[in-house]
């Protein structure tokens, strides 16, 4: 499903972003060894938003699609009343959609995250939502968090492919 993001879309989705990254500098800055574990969850969410993001349909695809609506509604309200500017659209990444092997990679990694589920704890599994509503709004923009699906899709599409086609 194809949403094209809004300014207040991207505030949405860079809000999660600083709250954790803001949590995180506050408990890790000032000691001499940082704990850079702790953002793992946080990282692996933002790779399976990306990957939900780059679905084109099927269940992740309208997911992630909604995910992005819901961003830009809860932006564009909160942009227009904060500041009371007016939300534009924003251009998105021109990256490549999931091939099949590339699919078959997703499916696994939103897999895994199922199976890990009852193991993780409360933090983790909100770090991981954040991240995944994240990852499918800031990591397809254009700009600089757009690096992260230029860099990620054509790996997840290439490992994917290879593995397709070696069994």
């Amino acid at each position: 499903m194809n949403v094209t993001l809004t300014a207040g879309g991207i505030l949405a989705g860079l809000a999660p972003l600083v709250w954790y990254g803001v949590r995180w500098g506050k408990a890790n800055l000032k000691s001499k060894t940082k704990n850079w574990k702790e953002l793992i969850p946080l990282a692996y969410g933002f790779a399976l938003g990306i990957l939900g993001a780059m679905c084109v349909g099927g269940l992740l695809g309208k997911l992630f699609g909604r995910v992005r609506q819901a961003s830009n509604a809860v932006g564009d309200k909160a942009l227009g009343t904060t500041t009371g500017a007016n939300t534009t659209t924003v251009a998105g990444a021109n990256v490549q959609p999931l091939t099949q092997g590339g699919a078959i990679l997703a499916v696994l990694a939103f897999l895994a995250l199922i199976a890990l589920w009852k193991k993780l704890g409360k933090d983790d599994v909100r770090m991981i939502g954040a991240g995944g509503f994240s990852g499918s709004t800031v990591g397809t923009t254009a700009g600089v968090g757009g690096t992260g699906a230029l860099a990620l899709v054509p790996i997840v599409n290439s490992i994917g492919d290879s593995l397709l086609h070696s069994i």
